[in-house]
């Protein structure tokens, strides 16, 4: 679906399948989310409005079933192998990513100081 760039704070994008009466919109934050069922006259007055976040806000969020898109090929959550993926959900996973294991973190870090505490009384 080919998206219009638009000047907001929020979104990115805009771009609307008439057909399939979908909205697409692409954040600042590289996240796109398709809307459904969204009638054509409302795509086209939150392309006139003068603040598209606060349109979107109003208008779209709250009213219409969505999902997260990923890119092409991204594996999702963490799984994803393509270097130097833009998928927001990729880039999202990476940076909140947790240690599975939390008693083995408390053991590591105890080993940890344990080892500094050697080193510096050698």
């Amino acid at each position: 679906m080919q998206r219009t760039e638009v000047n907001s704070g929020q979104v990115k994008s805009i771009g609307y399948s008439e057909a399939e009466r979908t909205l697409e919109v692409e954040f600042t934050s590289n996240a796109v989310y398709v809307y459904k069922d969204v009638p054509p006259g409302v795509y086209e007055e939150f392309m006139r409005a003068e603040s598209k976040g606060r349109f979107f806000g109003l208008f779209v969020r709250p009213c219409y079933e969505y999902e997260r898109l990923h890119r092409e090929g991204c594996g999702k959550y963490g799984d994803c192998h393509i270097p130097l993926c833009s998928c927001f959900c990729h880039a999202l996973t990476k940076s909140s990513r947790k240690v599975p294991n939390p008693d083995l973190e408390k053991d590591l870090r105890k080993s940890i100081k344990q080892a500094k505490k050697r080193k510096a009384g050698q």
